[in-house]
């Protein structure tokens, strides 16, 4: 089965170059999603004293949406309030296929500050169970719906240890929130956008470009006022963030931007964001959108420290929002609509 699934990576690699691999990639996805379903696989809770040492460090390794600081942040990911579970294969005991981090806490987190303040601290009555990283370890299983199936189960294990759980959600990144506004700023002539898309309103962009004035970086002569929020964004020398003035101001041009990106920006009529796409169609809830919510390297490249949550309800709520998923139809709260409404 190792073998099959290595094979499968291959093909997935070569196939950009020889376009006749696509059907084979098309039905070792399809056999693939027989040999790997739901009901075959076993779900495991990962530990740092009861779990094998060789899981352990593919757990390590495969982290990307945190990547491990240390032994230590190590063992706080694996012990008092939290969890780790992995889908296992019979054929594939020692190799978790696919593996998620959950936090259990009193209310739904809107940073990940939040979640380390809570780490060791085991909670007979949590409230929220909060997930903010799911990792797959098998590139030839991409494609194979895994991820869907591992949230729903450890949902439902986790009602069953904390019955005081009301709030299952996610604190999930916004990857290429940054790339999208760069590319979107850039744009010339008819496809340019407007100050009015960009900013909001007049009042936002007059905030923003005050605060500019008084932390002595004015708008330059002949500088658009977008040209210049890209530059500001960009510096990497005066990072913005240090500056509570311009963090002041544009939480809410960023906020508002990342709703519109999430929300409207569309690739037949679903999300371009893989990651607002991955729970929209498992019939989540676009819930909130946290700025400043990832405050690492990593955080500020990718999304200008934007994190999301999505909200996971009872299971009518799930197969309601899926449903609508399927006819077009994103799953968005009141408090994200009147972002850009």
């Amino acid at each position: 089965m190792k073998t099959i699934v290595s094979i499968r990576s291959d093909v997935r690699t070569l196939k950009s170059e020889n376009r006749g691999l696509d059907e084979l990639d098309f039905n070792m996805r399809a056999q693939l999603s027989n040999w790997f379903s739901a009901g075959i696989l076993e779900l495991r809770r990962i530990t740092y004293d009861s779990t094998p040492a060789s899981i352990i460090e593919t757990i390590a390794k495969k982290e990307s949406v945190h990547p491990l600081q240390s032994l230590e942040d190590l063992r706080s990911r694996l012990g008092g309030g939290r969890r780790c579970f992995g889908f296992f294969h019979p054929s594939l005991p020692d190799e978790p296929l696919v593996f998620i981090h959950c936090a259990l806490v009193p209310t739904m987190a809107s940073t990940m500050q939040e979640i380390h303040n809570h780490t060791g601290t085991e909670s007979s009555d949590p409230a929220a169970a909060i997930f903010y990283s799911i990792n797959s370890t098998q590139p030839g299983l991409a494609g194979v719906d895994l991820g869907n199936f591992l949230i729903k189960r450890v949902a439902a294990q986790l009602a069953t240890e904390f019955p005081s759980l009301d709030t299952f959600a996610t604190l999930s990144p916004v990857p290429r929130f940054r790339r999208w506004f760069l590319n979107k700023t850039s744009q010339e002539g008819k496809f340019a956008p407007t100050p009015e898309y960009i900013f909001g309103d007049d009042a936002a962009m007059a905030k923003f470009l005050d605060c500019c004035q008084g932390a002595s970086r004015p708008l330059p002569p002949s500088t658009s006022p977008i040209s210049h929020l890209v530059s500001v964004l960009e510096d990497n020398e005066n990072k913005w963030y240090e500056s509570p003035e311009l963090v002041e101001a544009l939480g809410p041009i960023l906020t508002k931007l990342a709703a519109k990106y999430l929300v409207l920006e569309k690739h037949r009529g679903k999300p371009v964001d893989g990651v607002s796409k991955f729970h929209l169609s498992n019939g989540a809830e676009l819930h909130r959108i946290n700025f400043l919510a990832n405050q690492t390297r990593k955080g500020y490249q990718t999304s200008y420290g934007i994190m999301v949550n999505y909200l996971y309800g009872d299971s009518k709520s799930i197969d309601d929002n899926h449903l609508s998923y399927i006819n077009n139809e994103l799953v968005v709260s009141d408090t994200i609509k009147a972002l850009f409404l």
